[in-house]
């Protein structure tokens, strides 16, 4: 377990992990709905590059900030 600076408290690294947690958690969510919405879209006859764009840049953030939590 990695030691923590003494002026900084122990309860506060864990809650700062949490709150990262959860936000990858919520755009992770919101990241699997885009891509779905955009696998949907290629399949209507006029298909639109939004949600494509909108899935990719979801994706990636959460991948983003999933990995960023992970060397931590």
């Amino acid at each position: 377990m990695a030691t923590t600076p003494p002026d900084r408290d122990p309860s506060e690294t864990r809650r700062r992990k949490l709150q990262r947690d959860t936000l990858t958690g919520f755009l992770s969510f919101f990241a699997a709905v885009a891509l779905l919405q955009a696998v949907i879209n290629v399949t209507r006859p006029e298909p639109e590059v939004w949600p494509a764009v909108l899935a990719l840049v979801l994706v990636l953030a959460a991948v983003w900030l999933w990995r960023s939590g992970r060397r931590r």
